[in-house]
């Protein structure tokens, strides 16, 4: 999630997502009618731990990152939050405290459109994938 946040120059993703970046839900200010239009989510889909002689040979996590863009915001742009979104994680570069990154890549495409339930004509845009991060831990 770092490295999401900290792209905020002209281009970056909190330029297409400047309502912030969250762990698996966007938080009550949805619900409750806030100003959240444009953000981006990251969840753990899956976790494996790939064993080996007896100890945890690498972590093997896959997440959804998406971009969630309301339909009626002039200048909402999912589609260029999830090319930033490539840019900055398919075979990207990533600092874990006590392992060492081995691949990050894109496994799969996200492409979701949400009606809303009451008004019809109110579309959410997720858009994104879901990206392996493999990492193996640091030698002691």
């Amino acid at each position: 999630m770092d490295k999401i946040l900290a792209d905020t120059g002209a281009g970056g993703v909190r330029t297409f997502c400047p309502d912030g970046v969250f762990w698996e839900e966007a938080g009550a200010s949805l619900v409750d009618g806030g100003s959240s239009k444009r953000f981006v989510l990251v969840s753990l889909v899956e976790a494996v731990d790939v064993p080996m002689f007896g100890a945890t040979a690498c972590e093997d996590g896959l997440f959804a990152v998406k971009a969630v863009v309301l339909s009626t915001i002039a200048g909402g742009n999912p589609r260029a939050a999830a090319a930033r979104l490539q840019a900055l994680l398919h075979f990207g570069t990533l600092t874990i405290p006590g392992y060492g990154l081995m691949v990050m890549r894109r496994r799969t495409r996200i492409r979701l459109t949400e009606v809303d339930e009451q008004d019809r004509s109110i579309r959410w845009f997720h858009r994104g994938g879901h990206y392996q991060v493999m990492a193996a831990p640091a030698a002691a």
